[in-house]
């Protein structure tokens, strides 16, 4: 079951109210808090991204979900790996761009800054059957996913499922990239990381959301909705329709049909609260990546060259500053920056995973269509 209600705003008193109805909706704050119990906050930290930006989940609503819990006796911790490194020192300027700070003092919370991990088993994973992941969610009694309803440069959308992904400390991500660099095996590694985890409550905070060049470089556009359910898969099925998204299209949507976390059929999810159609986003523009998905490429030299001049490639423009992040978060070392000189990315290396697009803090990173590319797909 789906929890769908409108919110207009992230003023306190709006949040507070609709965070008190999301937990009623689902069986009361208590089933989640209480006395002895240590939830953790899973919020979407991407980067280092002021509020407003809507790349990152908004500060009110986590400070709301964690005032109702500590008000039950829980202890209540946020935590999250961004993109990059995972130290103390990145994560207290992190939570601190982020709102995060402000959040939990406010709310009798507070930040995690255990950078260890915890090596889990996952015996349902198509391919990850153990993985190590953030020592405060291996050890939680509850998980509260808190998303950010998002476009994607690699998997065009992101939500509650995706957001799991934050769930593996820093640089280790690059390693799910290098090992899963098509589209359709990486969704599977994202839900296998989703099943080893396992939050008891998903969120997605899809007030304010992220259109067009997301996760980090697109646009803010006001969808004024919270998404609640206690299975992931279902809230971002909902999600995706409320933004009037294919889900064919979304590779993380095929991999949930697939594995039959969801039904074929998308419309059988029950939905209490507010109708889609009544909070439907008709102006919201997704970004697909699949033009090419159904040319195949023969081996050889001809064919390296035909992929090369059809496939999106991620373009540095005007704005890039040669601060090296982008090469820094390259999961296959396909970037470099000579001095002076903004930086390149070797096409034949890059995987198309757009971590450069992602993480760099100038948005100068762009996703550009070949001119071939167009014509073919056309």
């Amino acid at each position: 079951m789906v929890f769908l209600q409108s919110c207009d705003t992230y003023e306190r008193e709006t949040v507070i109210r609709c965070m008190e109805a999301i937990f009623q909706a689902h069986g009361g704050v208590e089933q989640f808090g209480g006395p002895g119990k240590c939830v953790v906050i899973k919020p979407n930290l991407v980067a280092k991204k002021r509020p407003e930006e809507a790349a990152t989940t908004h500060p009110s609503l986590v400070w709301a979900c964690a005032k109702l819990l500590t008000e039950t006796g829980a202890r209540v911790v946020i935590a999250e790996s961004p993109g990059g490194l995972y130290d103390k020192p990145v994560l207290k300027s992190l939570y601190r761009v982020c709102g995060m700070e402000e959040a939990v003092k406010d709310a009798g919370a507070e930040l995690n800054f255990d950078t260890t991990v915890t090596h889990v088993q996952n015996p349902e994973g198509l391919y990850l059957k153990q993985l190590d992941v953030l020592t405060p969610l291996a050890k939680a009694d509850c998980i509260i996913n808190i998303a950010k309803l998002k476009t994607h440069g690699m998997m065009a959308y992101t939500g509650a499922v995706k957001n799991m992904f934050g769930s593996i400390a820093g640089i280790a991500k690059a390693e799910y990239h290098c090992k899963m660099p098509s589209y359709d095996a990486f969704a599977d590694t994202i839900l296998d990381i989703y099943e080893a985890v396992k939050p008891t409550l998903n969120i997605i905070d899809a007030i304010d959301s992220m259109h067009k060049d997301g996760p980090t470089a697109g646009e803010v556009i006001h969808t004024g909705i919270l998404i609640s359910s206690v299975n992931g898969y279902e809230a971002d099925c909902v999600a995706v329709a409320c933004i009037q998204a294919d889900p064919k299209r979304i590779p993380m949507m095929r991999a949930m049909v697939r594995r039959e976390k969801l039904s074929a059929d998308l419309n059988a999810i029950p939905v209490t609260g507010t109708s889609i159609e009544s909070v439907t986003c008709k102006k919201f523009v997704m970004k697909y990546n699949d033009d090419c998905a159904n040319l195949h490429f023969s081996d050889g030299f001809l064919g390296k060259m035909l992929a090369l001049a059809l496939k999106p490639r991620p373009v540095f423009t005007k704005k890039c500053r040669s601060c090296g992040e982008c090469v820094r978060c390259c999961p296959v070392n396909a970037i470099e920056i000579e001095k002076g000189k903004r930086a390149k990315v070797d096409l034949e290396k890059c995987i198309r995973c757009y971590c450069c697009q992602e993480l760099c803090p100038f948005k100068a990173v762009k996703i550009k269509k070949t001119l071939l590319g167009k014509v073919v797909t056309k």
